[in-house]
């Protein structure tokens, strides 16, 4: 018996190289990015981010408030807005 591990647990092996798996693949190092504003713009990884950042700032306001609306419709005493009919409209507007 081992001292520090008991029986009934597995010990973590570390696996080593096989020869038979072929090579370990390639990891390509990382981009720098550069340093000055007027560059970092014209990042693919800025334009990618400043689109979700976009997106968001305008998508926020509009699900705001339709939850809104819509949370007042069903626990609230609002009804929906009705449009005018047009059969009233049509016919006030031809005479």
């Amino acid at each position: 018996m081992t001292r520090g591990t008991p029986q009934n647990q597995t010990r973590l092996r570390i696996p080593s190289h096989n020869p038979n798996l072929g090579p370990r693949p390639v990891i390509p190092p990382r981009r720098v990015l550069p340093k000055n504003p007027q560059e970092l713009r014209k990042t693919k990884e800025y334009k990618a981010a400043a689109r979700r950042w976009t997106s968001s700032i305008v998508a926020l306001p509009i699900v705001m408030y339709t939850s809104w609306i819509l949370y007042e419709r069903i626990y609230g005493d609002k009804a929906p807005k009705k449009l005018a009919n047009a059969s009233t409209s049509s016919s006030s507007s031809s005479s």
